[in-house]
Formats: structure tokens, sequence, C-alpha cells
């Protein structure tokens, strides 16, 4: 059918139900825009957002040499994960902190007191989730939030926080996601499937929130 009129002769025969003809139309300019659909993938991030994993201090998940049973925790200012290179440093009252080996804090820690540096490894028992923050910077498009939330879906990622802005004079949106990742090879599909999007100029892992 080619014409207004070739419709409604067809609706009036009765080739076409009208009800069809409206339910066409609906699905046709009801569709949510690229924009409506950033806005609801942005929304949904902040209001369903996973609760942080709960933690105990000392889980038998990495293992410091040396020490025993001395509780530990994962630093927050470099967030290492399964199969990052570890150091532990002794804390006054906090017990260990666990840190990345290139980590510019602890390098800062060190110079300071070497010897509260201990040797650490993973243990076995890190089948929880660790968080960290990873950065996308793109040309601000829309559809930009959409396709980042499919991915993080697909690959089963949970979402702690977000939080974007956006260059308007350069068009370039910087989007800051803290996510909850259990290994590296999570971590570098994801950052993979990241940096392939259109319009995504880089999406990396930050040291640290």
């Amino acid at each position: 059918m080619n014409s207004l009129d070739e419709v409604l002769a067809a609706i009036g025969g009765g080739d076409i139900r009208l009800n069809q003809m409206v339910n066409f139309l609906q699905g046709k300019f009801n569709k949510p825009s690229a924009e409506e659909q950033d806005r609801e993938a942005l929304r949904q991030l902040v209001q369903h957002k996973a609760p942080p994993t709960t933690r105990r201090k000392d889980d038998g998940r990495v293992v410091v040499e040396g020490v025993g049973n001395l509780m530990h925790h994962i630093a927050r200012c470099c967030q290492p994960i399964p199969g990052d290179d570890i150091i532990g440093f002794i804390t006054q009252g906090r017990g260990i902190s666990i840190h990345r080996a290139d980590c510019d804090q602890l390098a800062e820690l060190q110079s300071h007191a070497p010897e509260r540096i201990v040797d650490a490894v993973w243990g076995e028992s890190y089948s929880s989730g660790y968080s960290l923050v990873v950065r996308v910077t793109a040309n601000d498009r829309s559809g930009l939030l959409r396709d980042i939330t499919t991915i993080l879906a697909n690959e089963k990622v949970n979402v702690l926080g977000v939080a974007s802005r956006s260059d308007t004079k350069k068009q370039v949106a910087t989007i800051d996601m803290d996510i909850e990742i259990y290994n590296q090879q999570v971590l570098g599909r994801v950052l993979a499937k990241l940096n392939q999007l259109p319009d995504v100029i880089d999406a990396k892992r930050l040291h640290g929130s």
C-alpha cells in the first residue's frame, strides 16, 4: 500500500483491522529514542545499583607471609583484584593493607617505613567480588550509556556507582563506573568490549577512587 487512500480503503473493506493499524502506529511512533534509552540506562544504573559485597577482614583470599592470621583489607587507593601482583603494608591498628605492587601510595609508604612491607599473594578463597573504577571517555552521542550498560549486563557485572560529566565544547563525555569484578579475565573482556564501541576514545581501569 503506497497511499493513505489505499490504507483507508483496506480498513473499510475489512482487509486491515483498525486495531492492527493502531498497534502498528503506536509501535512506530512510540519507540523510545536513543536519548530516552540513555536516560533510562542511567536511571537504572543509579536506582538499581547493586550493594557492595560484604567482605570479611580475613577470609583466606590473601595470604600474607610471616604474620599468621593478622587481619587484612584491600587498599582503596589502588583496589587490587586477583591476578594483580600485590604487597602488604602493616598499618597501625588496622592490620595489613593489601596494595597493588605498582601502587603509588604504597611506594610512598615504603619510602618512609620499609620495615612494614610484607610479601603477600592471592589465596584460593577469592570467590567474592572486588570493586574498582573503570573510566570511559567517548565522543558524546545518543545511545552511549545504553551500549555500555548492555556490555556490563552481558558480562554480569554489578555496578556499585556511576558518575558522568560532559565537555560541551569538545562534545566529549567521561563516565566513571564503580563496578564489582571477580578477576582480571572478566575485567579484560569488559575493557576490550568497551574500547570496541563506536565513538569510545578510551576505556581503562583507574588505580583507585
